[in-house]
């Protein structure tokens, strides 16, 4: 009797289930997906807030959305039409290729879009309102360096090709970007299928090339105001330009759920990921809450828990549990992460910003202690644009310090890493830096740009955690210290729509390589790029 009435349960429970994934489609509407965490609109979008044009777009919570970005665009596109003298005529040209990459979105909205405009595509159908668009792309990176540097690093030569699908499907985003990547020079390349060696490549027999493939592809579908994602994409929470510390989008990108609401002047963005280790079970769960308590200052809080060893952990998939507690009421024994960050534009043309990582902290009173336990990073910086009256230009200074044993865990499945990727910023712990760029634009398709860059690293990195031989006090650049200074001059341009060319020309120096002391070098460092979407 029970088993038969068990039976009967079951097959209600799925013909329930059956009867919402068919009917979801019918819930929705249509729906575009996220802006690349790389696109260039990003910088024009930061350029405006810091000049005062719009305010509070919460850029700490990165991929926008398309419709996010698109109503941005909307925003300066009104404030152009009000006050065309608050725009310079590089800014209007920008503006004008903005509206017509997102002509999908604005289409209905009323604004007037110049056909030259519109972004092309190799193939487009359309069938209101769906829509898919498919588009070639391929490029690559030469890099050569002068003697000093490393043998193995002197020639590397990397170029891509592959395919771009971005449409809306009865009321559901699709997006897949797919590559495929080829790398050869004077490096030596192993076959690679260890995740903690790094992202999964092929190499020839004679070790001398080197092939991989990567693709961010996801759905996304919203609900009575949640957006939801599901598939493979990546996270970028930081208001560095330079590279975050909570969560850099510098990683490779992995399998998640995502769950993002908006809400008044205020967004909350909840996932769950998969990470790559050598471990068959690793997991990342993160959620962020960023809002705008006033005009011209944003403000964003987080928690992030990376724990492995074990299937899915139903706290975890909480969205608005405090990791905090459920880290400590399942045992303390998984990586805990908290981070906080905000950015103040009320000062005319300036941004001030910074970032606050704490990987441990052993009471909140004795934040400053040199404790081991306490465990802290921290960005401060500021984006100043059209300095001193010169138009069309930028500069922005950073400063970032990472104290020993950050990102590291006792349980090395627990390290703050993805593949052998750090999911935060790209300096070691027990490290600080210093970064500067200067940026002008000629024309809207063409900019020249400076930029200098300083680090020191001394003992330890992600995968060295704290040992009870190293004492209960922490030594900030203790060990061997490694130094090394970055300028460089860089000219990119987009001579015809979509195709993107870089040439930089750097000098590197470096002293105590490898923590090796005296191991001294110094070299020159030229990179030609190009990136081709049709």
């Amino acid at each position: 009797m029970k088993s038969g009435w068990i039976e009967h349960k079951g097959k209600r429970i799925l013909t329930k289930a059956v009867v919402i994934f068919w009917c979801i489609p019918v819930l929705l509407f249509a729906q575009s997906v996220n802006l690349p965490p790389d696109h260039w609109a990003y910088g024009f979008f930061e350029r405006m807030e810091t000049r005062g044009v719009v305010a509070n777009i919460r850029s700490g919570s990165k991929p926008f959305t398309r419709e996010k970005a698109a109503s941005l665009v909307l925003q300066l596109d009104r404030e152009c039409s009000t006050r065309p003298d608050r725009f310079s005529k590089i800014e209007k040209q920008f503006l004008e290729r903005l509206k017509g990459e997102f002509f999908d979105e604005l289409r209905n909205t009323g604004v007037s879009i110049r056909s030259s405009e519109m972004e092309p595509h190799f193939y487009s159908w359309e069938k209101s309102p769906d829509f898919v668009h498919l588009d070639a792309v391929g490029g690559g990176r030469i890099t050569v360096r002068g003697s000093g540097a490393e043998t193995a690093e002197r020639r590397i030569y990397a170029p891509y090709y592959g395919a771009v699908l971005r449409g809306s499907i009865r009321g559901a985003g699709v997006y897949s970007d797919s590559r495929i990547f080829a790398e050869w020079g004077t490096r030596k390349y192993i076959q690679n299928y260890r995740a903690s060696q790094g992202y999964p490549n092929n190499a020839e027999r004679d070790s001398s090339r080197a092939t991989w493939d990567v693709s961010d592809s996801y759905f996304t579908f919203p609900v009575k105001g949640f957006q939801f994602e599901f598939g493979r994409d990546n996270l970028k929470w930081a208001r560095s330009n330079v590279a975050g510390l909570f969560l850099s989008g510098r990683a490779p990108s992995f399998d998640m759920l995502k769950m993002r609401i908006a809400f008044g002047k205020a967004e909350f963005t909840w996932a769950h990921a998969e990470l790559r280790s050598d471990f068959s079970r690793k997991w990342l769960s993160a959620h962020r809450l960023e809002f705008s308590p006033a005009r011209g200052l944003d403000i964003g809080i987080h928690e992030a828990v990376v724990y492995g060893r074990r299937g899915l952990e139903p706290a975890y998939l909480n969205p608005i549990l405090p990791f905090l507690v459920a880290q400590h009421s399942l045992g303390d024994r998984d990586n805990l992460a908290l981070g906080a960050d905000a950015s103040l534009c009320r000062i005319r043309n300036v941004k001030l910003y910074g970032e606050l990582f704490v990987d441990d902290l052993f009471a909140p009173w004795a934040v400053f202690d040199d404790y081991w336990g306490n465990r802290l990073a921290f960005t401060a910086g500021g984006h100043w644009v059209d300095p001193l009256g010169l138009r069309n230009s930028e500069l922005r200074v950073e400063y970032t310090r990472i104290e020993p044993y950050v990102y590291s865990h006792k349980d090395s499945v627990n390290v703050f890493e993805h593949y052998n990727s750090g999911l935060g910023h790209f300096l070691q712990p027990n490290s600080d830096g210093w970064f500067a760029e200067a940026k002008t634009w000629f024309d809207f398709r063409f900019q020249a740009a400076f930029r200098a860059g300083m680090a020191h690293h001394g003992r330890g990195d992600r995968r060295t955690p704290h040992l009870d031989e190293d004492g209960d006090r922490k030594s900030f650049l203790g060990g061997i210290v490694e130094k090394q200074t970055r300028v460089a001059a860089c000219f990119e341009g987009q001579p015809v729509r979509d195709v993107f060319v870089r040439f930089e020309l750097g000098r590197i120096w470096i002293r105590n390589r490898s923590h090796r002391q005296n191991d001294n070098g110094d070299w020159n460092e030229m990179v030609v790029s190009a990136h081709l979407n049709w």
